[in-house]
């Protein structure tokens, strides 16, 4: 990935006739850190020129999908570690969902239970999901970008979405399939 420079940025914001306190306000950072990066008074973390440039994508092309926030399941299914299989079995089934993320009593993901990690187990339907989930889930920020997250998604089943510490929806697959007909669809 190619950093844009600071004077870049301040062109491009400029062409989208924002001012630095509006792209701020879109960033998400304060406009003393757009001013800074713009004049190149400092070297910005990568996370702080991610946002910038995805606030001006998105300001640029608001009908198109920016990052993983945009296209993500928000209403998602959870269970407890100490939630049976049959349960699982029954939220999958009646909810025609593949995966399902596993909460702590706290409410942190521990693990993940899919169709896969079901079928690869012969067990009783009265067995707790965390004898069946399975740890190595990927778990992403909201403001991952779509390329990311395609890459991501090319080696994993499933994105759980986290946005300060909490779950907030999930990418799978055929959402990535979607968002990927949807763009070509504006083409």
């Amino acid at each position: 990935m190619e950093i844009p420079t600071g004077g870049y940025l301040r062109q491009w914001r400029k062409s989208l006739g924002l001012t630095q306190a509006l792209l701020a306000e879109r960033s998400g950072l304060t406009q003393s850190v757009i001013a800074k990066v713009e004049t190149e008074s400092v070297d910005p973390r990568l996370s702080t020129v991610r946002k910038i440039v995805g606030a001006l994508n998105r300001e640029e092309r608001p009908d198109r999908a920016h990052t993983v926030g945009d296209i993500m399941i928000s209403e998602v299914t959870a269970l407890l570690r100490s939630d049976s299989v049959q349960s699982a079995v029954d939220k999958m089934v009646l909810g025609g969902i593949s995966h399902l993320p596993v909460l702590s009593e706290a409410g942190a993901v521990v693990g993940l239970v899919s169709e896969a990690s079901l079928l690869k187990v012969d067990i009783g339907g009265d067995a707790c999901v965390d004898e069946v989930m399975r740890a190595d889930f990927s778990m992403v920020d909201v403001d991952v970008s779509i390329g990311e997250a395609r890459r991501l998604l090319g080696e994993e089943e499933v994105l759980l979405v986290s946005q300060r510490g909490d779950l907030v929806g999930l990418v799978g697959r055929i959402d990535m399939v979607r968002a990927l007909r949807d763009e070509r669809k504006t083409h």
